[in-house]
């Protein structure tokens, strides 16, 4: 007897969540998704931009929000702590702000033109894209606004030209990753430009903590 009636109490209340669960979803009402230019904007807003769609302007708000970061870090630092090296292995934090520039220069010129670096970009890029190899030493001797002024200016050119670009053309497969065993699409791409600053910033503040007294 009393296990019929602890069943019963399970299905009254198993039909009591359902019923719930049914009139939360009827009642629940889903917000359109803002438009652009209704988004409110800020370094620590992440969301939609006016100028460019959806997506795009997610992804134009994260990765503005991720280099202010890195500038908030770096912006006072003199010739000698950006030449810093921590050991004979380390990379100085001038070539890991170039690196991370470089990153985005290579996704950038991938995904918007479609092609890879020509000779002449090749002769400047090669040194911050081969981090950790000799040539990457040759980085130094700039002051921060050397490194600052490179960052605007691949910045500069990667927002003006997303803005020509639509969340179709994002979400689409990258056609230089075609026939790759794990495709990528052009939205993994800058998101993997984006996650590359944040962790070489985590280094830069590592070497940060390091510097001589």
């Amino acid at each position: 007897m009393q296990q019929n009636r602890n069943s019963s109490r399970r299905s009254f209340l198993e039909k009591s969540l359902l019923a719930t669960s049914a009139l939360a979803l009827t009642s629940f009402s889903v917000k359109p998704v803002l438009e652009p230019n209704s988004v409110e904007e800020g370094i620590y807003m992440i969301g939609p931009r006016k100028g460019y769609t959806p997506l795009i302007g997610t992804l134009v708000s994260m990765l503005e929000n991720m280099t202010f970061q890195v500038k908030n870090n770096i912006k006072n630092f003199t010739m000698e702590q950006l030449d810093f090296q921590f050991d004979d292995h380390a990379n100085t934090i001038g070539a890991l702000i170039l690196h991370i520039t470089s990153s985005e220069k290579f996704h950038q010129i991938e995904t918007i033109e479609e092609r890879p670096f020509n000779e002449e970009e090749w002769k400047f890029w090669e040194a911050p894209r081969s981090l950790g190899k000799e040539i990457s030493k040759t980085i130094k001797g700039h002051n921060i606004d050397y490194y600052l002024n490179i960052m605007d200016e691949v910045r500069a050119y990667s927002l003006s030209n997303l803005k020509e670009k639509d969340d179709a053309w994002l979400l689409a497969l990258d056609p230089l990753s075609e026939g790759q065993k794990d495709p990528m699409n052009r939205f993994w791409r800058w998101f993997h430009a984006c996650e590359h600053m944040s962790n070489h910033n985590g280094q830069i503040k590592f070497l940060k903590s390091r510097f001589p007294a």
